[in-house]
């Protein structure tokens, strides 16, 4: 197919149920139709006259950026999905970005290959994990609600605590420590509600965040792991959710990471794994 025919535009209001259906064809997954749901600002059509041919997620420009592209069925291995990266990745080049990174179900070999291909390399993978049921019996825990004045201490200990899994996996050769920010520090106090803090001899020995259905950021200080202090937050951060109203509670966890084992014994079930590659550009 001649690739030069492809019509590129921003993602418009219109093309809402196109992209939707799109989506639903090529086993997306639900994160994906969240995003287009809450920032469809990220996303560009490639239109062949009128039809919409593929779809693809293109964060903002920056040191490091984010990059999927989705091709309808009818129109892969004709160069589309090929053309539609490349003009992409220009988009982000002449934006400043120095790296991207990509994702793709882990079951779809045919897709590493084709990543491979544009000069794609693994990085990491992670599973997505749910948990249905009732919520935990627990006892009152020493749990309470983020607030701006615990950024510093949390902040330090998610990185931290990230850091050494990420180190363990063995699959983040450049890790670093994240340090904090005042951009980090107001998104943590726009959402504080979505936020909490386990408190253990008076001190933060834990934290959490939540994003609708689904838990994210738990990290225990590395001096109380062991303690059963993450088991019994998890439980509690899933008892929240179920509060809210949600009937399922999920989660991301790296391929590795030794917390999957805490995960299982909480009775969360496997749904796919996301393979993660990357590129410079």
């Amino acid at each position: 197919m001649n690739t030069t025919s492809i019509r590129y535009e921003r993602f418009n209001e219109r093309d809402y149920h196109a992209a939707r259906e799109l989506l639903s064809h090529v086993d997306a997954g639900e994160n994906i139709l969240r995003v287009l749901d809450a920032e469809p600002q990220l996303f560009i059509t490639a239109f062949i006259e009128d039809k919409l041919v593929a779809l693809a997620q293109v964060n903002e420009p920056g040191t490091l950026s984010y990059l999927t592209v989705f091709v309808a069925p009818p129109y892969r291995r004709q160069g589309i999905g090929s053309a539609v990266v490349r003009y992409a990745e220009e988009r982000l080049r002449t934006g400043g970005t120095q790296k991207v990174r990509s994702s793709f179900r882990a079951s779809h070999p045919s897709t590493l290959t084709f990543a491979r291909k544009l000069g794609y390399v693994e990085y990491f993978s992670s599973t997505l994990m749910r948990r249905t049921g009732e919520p935990f019996s627990l006892e009152e825990l020493p749990v309470r609600g983020y607030t701006d004045e615990d950024y510093t201490v949390s902040q330090s200990l998610y990185a931290r605590a990230f850091h050494e899994m990420r180190v363990r996996v063995g699959s983040f050769p450049d890790s670093v420590i994240a340090e904090p920010s005042e951009q980090e520090r107001r998104s943590w106090q726009e959402d504080m509600q979505d936020r909490f803090v386990y408190i253990f001899n008076g001190e933060i020995a834990a934290y959490g965040h939540l994003s609708n259905h689904e838990l994210s950021s738990i990290s225990v200080r590395a001096d109380l792991q062991g303690q059963g202090i993450g088991r019994k937050f998890t439980m509690y951060l899933c008892n929240e959710i179920y509060q809210r109203g949600h009937a399922n509670v999920d989660l991301w966890c790296v391929v590795g990471n030794y917390a999957r084992n805490l995960y299982d014994s909480l009775g969360f079930d496997e749904q796919y794994t996301m393979q993660f590659a990357r590129k410079t550009l």
